[in-house]
């Protein structure tokens, strides 16, 4: 009887995180908003986590080759160690050549926190840490942040949009017309996302109508890890990016286009 009493707590434990999971959601998703509207036009940004190596070493020339560019999120605290599921994480000189190749920069923490579980007092020190990190590399204008595993809640996100980064969430899907800069939808091309298979349906939708697809993975590699991609299929991504027509922009660019009025936009253009 008390196993059956223990095994009815544990799944009664296992709901109530669920319900709070999705309260929490919900949550993100409706308040602490930062709402800008999406200009004309079709868009694609292509990003990497953490991030290993192999993305340095395998993506990067695939995008360049296009004259591309990406944004990476940077947790400095990975540099130079070697992770079980990613194999060996990015290196001084890769931050190097990615910078001196023009690409963008994000901060994912320095020791990819869960912002959920930590405190105000935590997620700053983090933010002053990441930002030193990248300073150090000559890295100064980071426009985004990315939450470490997706994790937010409606207090980090309070917290971290007060420091003025917009915040990239991980939930699928195109941002358009009234776009949260608080919190960007993104797909991910991990194994529970389908792999590319929902980066490519909203691809596909963006032949048909406008908006800004946020793509981003971790390792790329041949025999990946369940957050990563192979290097064909990465390509084979690319190529349907193309095949969009959507213009490929960094995070930090289409930032950039969000906060200018439309007004100044409009100047400049005429």
């Amino acid at each position: 009887m008390f196993a059956i009493l223990g095994i009815y707590m544990s799944d009664l434990g296992y709901l109530s995180q669920k319900i709070d999971c999705v309260i929490s959601k919900f949550l993100c998703e409706k308040f602490e908003k930062r709402s800008r509207m999406m200009p004309a036009g079709k868009y694609v940004s292509l990003c990497f986590d953490d991030f290993p190596q192999s993305a340095a070493l395998n993506a990067a020339p695939m995008i360049e080759q296009r004259g591309w560019r990406a944004t990476w999120y940077v947790a400095g605290g990975f540099m130079g160690k070697t992770e079980p599921e990613y194999g060996a994480m990015f290196e001084a000189a890769d931050l190097e050549k990615l910078r001196l190749n023009g690409h963008d920069f994000g901060c994912h923490t320095f020791d990819h926190i869960d912002c959920r579980d930590a405190s105000a007092e935590e997620i700053a020190a983090q933010g002053r840490l990441s930002t030193d990190f990248l300073n150090q590399h000559g890295i100064r204008d980071m426009r985004s942040f990315a939450f470490p595993f997706g994790s937010a809640d409606l207090a980090s996100k309070k917290i971290l949009s007060n420091a003025g980064p917009a915040l990239r969430g991980v939930k699928p899907g195109s941002n358009r017309v009234d776009v949260d800069l608080n919190m960007l939808k993104a797909c991910g091309l991990q194994e529970n996302q389908g792999g590319t298979r929902r980066a490519m349906a909203e691809l596909d939708a963006l032949k048909h109508q406008d908006g800004w697809v946020i793509i981003f993975t971790h390792d790329v590699r041949k025999n990946p890890s369940s957050w990563g991609v192979a290097p064909d299929e990465y390509a084979d991504l690319l190529t349907a990016v193309d095949a969009s027509g959507a213009e490929v922009v960094t995070v930090g660019e289409m930032i950039d286009r969000l906060e200018t009025p439309a007004q100044l936009m409009h100047r400049a253009v005429a």
